[in-house]
């Protein structure tokens, strides 16, 4: 199946892929995260009230998307009565000097205080913390600071911050990726609202990385390819869409140029996305083939020709079955079904393939070979590495 081409003006090119802040003209199934932000901090600016805000949920799950595409709502209907300001901050391996340094370089453009950012260069905390302090007082207009990845910052440090935007009624809002520090646990009471976001389905990763794909293309680009991006995410990741973003940014060069797409060049590069290819121990696999019988051997070689001539990311059960069939007709064997059935049930459970999430989600089985007609499988372990071992085997 192929994509079809975008026909309603919504290709945007390469920002949608790689500016890290580019909000998608429609978030995909968050309408209740974004309503309940976008209602409480309106509610924030009618009142003249602030709020400290946490969002959690692991890198990539769409903490920051959801945060700015409220925050621009909100901008763009509020931009006739109010002026609003928003001061961001990555928290990401800065210290404290780093995280005022950052935020005072974003005041500075929008306040009304001349100040030179070289004068305080060399001061020490507390000179910046109160520099920091008087210029945001000093801010005219209702400011929202956003804080990523406040798992960096010492609690002690970040609860100053929290402090602080409480005595100076200016809402933060602050995203964590990873398991919250001790320390920062006990802060938990200072947040008025907290919201940790729930993993994609299957089919809801698709439809994001569809999107994605569709605003960042203005040309046609296979479906399969799309669904063997969110299938090796669901099995070797955790089902979010910054880990399918990042993959379609690697591979992009070979995307854009439409008439000479290589799909086996696609696999090899979204395959190495994953440290579990990576490391793979390519000693044990020899052992284990060399241990396999003959039957099994000719089978991977076929199943690897597969994938290395045909081009596809994905195998039918039938497939599978008439590539069975041919081994056992080199060999000169008889062919068995529960033979075929016990061969494929065990190159599923040491993880050569696995049972595409998009037919398992319709169907609501686990790895089962019970509706044979309907599975599809995708190839974990790169063909030309099977070839390899295979090859040498032969050549023992």
């Amino acid at each position: 199946m192929i994509a079809k081409s975008n026909l309603n003006n919504n290709y945007i090119g390469t920002k949608a892929l790689f500016d890290p802040n580019f909000i998608p003209p429609r978030l995909l199934y968050r309408k209740k995260e974004e309503d309940s932000l976008f209602s409480i901090l309106n509610d924030s600016i009618s009142d003249e009230f602030c709020l400290n805000i946490l969002y959690q949920g692991i890198n990539g799950i769409g903490k920051k998307a959801v945060i700015n595409k409220v925050l621009n709502d909100l901008l763009n209907q509020n931009k006739d009565f109010i002026q609003i300001n928003n001061v961001f901050v990555d928290c990401k391996e800065k210290n404290i000097e780093e995280v005022i340094f950052s935020l005072l370089s974003e005041i500075i453009t929008f306040s009304n205080i001349n100040i030179d950012l070289r004068s305080i260069l060399n001061s020490d905390i507390s000179n910046l913390w109160n520099t920091f302090k008087f210029i945001s007082n000093k801010v005219d207009s209702h400011l929202f600071f956003i804080f990523n990845n406040i798992e960096y910052l010492e609690p002690e440090i970040f609860n100053k911050f929290l402090q602080f935007s409480r005595e100076a009624n200016i809402t933060l809002i602050s995203t964590a990726n990873k398991i919250i520090r001790p320390g920062t646990i006990d802060l938990l009471s200072e947040f008025d609202f907290k919201n940790r976001l729930n993993f994609f389905t299957y089919h809801e990763l698709y439809a994001i990385l569809k999107q994605r794909v569709l605003l960042s293309f203005s040309h046609e680009i296979d479906n399969q390819l799309i669904q063997y991006i969110t299938d090796l995410i669901c099995e070797q990741y955790v089902p979010v869409p910054g880990k399918g973003i990042d993959i379609l940014r690697d591979i992009y060069p070979i995307l854009k140029n439409k008439n000479n797409i290589s799909n086996f060049e696609l696999l090899e590069i979204c395959q190495n996305e994953f440290d579990n290819f990576q490391i793979s121990d390519e000693f044990s696999m020899f052992y284990y083939l060399s241990e396999e019988d003959i039957l099994t051997v000719i089978f991977l070689d076929n199943l690897s020709n597969y994938f290395m001539r045909k081009m596809n990311y994905y195998i039918s059960l039938e497939e599978l079955q008439e590539l069975y069939e041919i081994s056992c007709e080199i060999l000169e064997y008889n062919k068995n079904f529960n033979e075929f059935r016990k061969l494929t049930e065990e190159l599923l459970n040491i993880g050569i393939i696995k049972t595409s999430k998009q037919i398992l989600s319709k169907l609501n089985t686990h790895n089962s070979l019970t509706n044979v007609n309907n599975n599809l499988f995708f190839i974990l372990i790169n063909p030309k590495q099977i070839k390899v071992i295979i090859d040498t085997i032969f050549n023992q």
